[in-house]
């Protein structure tokens, strides 16, 4: 398997990684501010999805060390 999120170093990745948990508290907020949840949610599972590739990035690029 490639490496992958080359333009990241691990440092950059984990903080990426974390933002998972504050991006879940934001489309709460937006729900209680009436957006369209539709389009909230499909953004967010596309961030989702990539912030789980990027932790995959992380555990490969630890055990490589």
């Amino acid at each position: 398997m490639s490496p992958t999120f080359n333009q990241y170093t691990t440092p950059e990745l984990e903080v990426v990684a974390r933002l998972d948990h504050a991006l879940a508290a934001e489309i709460f907020s937006l729900h209680r501010k009436g957006y369209d949840m539709r389009e909230v949610l499909h953004e967010a599972r596309a961030l989702k999805t990539e912030a789980q590739l990027m932790r995959r990035e992380i555990n490969r690029r630890k055990a490589s060390q």
